[in-house]
């Protein structure tokens, strides 16, 4: 009977986040500090040896090919990878395991335009991280607030009607406001012309420009490919914007600690 493998913090860390995807910026913190593990196609000259990758080397990783179409396999640990390979069922001598540091490994792979399976076949559960995401972290832009630019576009925003909430976004959404009593309410809103764009205004008390970056974080990955969501702060000490945000519609979520302002005379949507 073979023993249960270590867990090292990375795999709490994906553990964390199949239980909730409030977890999704802490596992995203912990990957980058990470060593990783891949696989390379088996030649003898390459064990106990350091590969060094130059420009204009060959791809190196090994490729697996599942429901989500090529991936490259990693894993959080030596002892991971082998519990992947042999869950998988793969040949002795088939492969060779390397590590790298998990920076500079996920430059390499998004910039090819590959996804990555995070331990593959593990029973810490596995986790898909798509290319664009990959280069994002290993240039650090994933996890740092940015500052909006240029002249602010002017258009007319329309709040959603609850029955056409994006579930998967809503529900992320209040993973990370159940973590986190400074969120104080929040609505989602579209715009006409794009409509598979999300709008999430969220009050804030104190505001915290991290920890809406994390909540943006969380609710794109829930949003998916199909739509793009952005997330922004209401003027939590603008009483008059406030209360125009409550006479827009009800917020989807409001904390028990947030009083629902006055009703002001009718005013036309908020512009972002």
């Amino acid at each position: 009977m073979s023993l249960p493998v270590p867990r090292n913090e990375l795999d709490q860390a994906i553990i964390a986040l199949r239980r909730s995807r409030a977890a999704f910026p802490d596992m995203c913190r912990c990957l980058i500090q990470a060593e990783l593990f891949f696989i390379m196609h088996y030649q003898p000259d390459l064990e106990n040896t350091t590969l060094e990758l130059k420009k204009g080397s060959p791809f190196p990783f090994a490729l697996f090919n599942d429901s989500h179409g090529e991936t490259v396999p990693a894993w959080t640990s030596m002892a991971r990878a082998d519990e992947g390979l042999t869950k998988c069922k793969i040949p002795a001598n088939r492969f060779v395991i390397a590590s790298m540091p998990a920076n500079r490994a996920l430059e390499i792979i998004g910039s090819v335009g590959y996804p990555l399976t995070l331990n593959k076949a593990c029973a810490t559960g596995e986790l898909l991280l798509p290319a664009n995401l990959l280069r994002d972290l290993a240039d650090g832009t994933a996890l740092k607030p940015v500052s909006p630019s240029g002249e602010p576009e002017e258009f007319t925003m329309t709040i959603m009607d609850p029955a056409d909430f994006p579930t998967d976004v809503v529900q992320s959404a209040f993973e990370v406001f159940r973590l986190h009593p400074t969120f104080k309410a929040a609505w989602i809103f579209t715009r006409k012309e794009k409509p598979a764009d999300y709008y999430l205004i969220v009050v804030m008390q104190p505001r915290d420009e991290v920890l809406l970056h994390d909540l943006k974080l969380v609710t794109a990955a829930a949003a998916g490919k199909g739509h793009t969501l952005y997330a922004q702060m209401a003027d939590e000490n603008d009483a008059g914007q406030i209360a125009v945000l409550f006479n827009c519609g009800r917020p989807f979520y409001q904390a028990v600690d947030y009083p629902t302002p006055l009703a002001p005379p009718p005013q036309p949507p908020p512009k972002a």
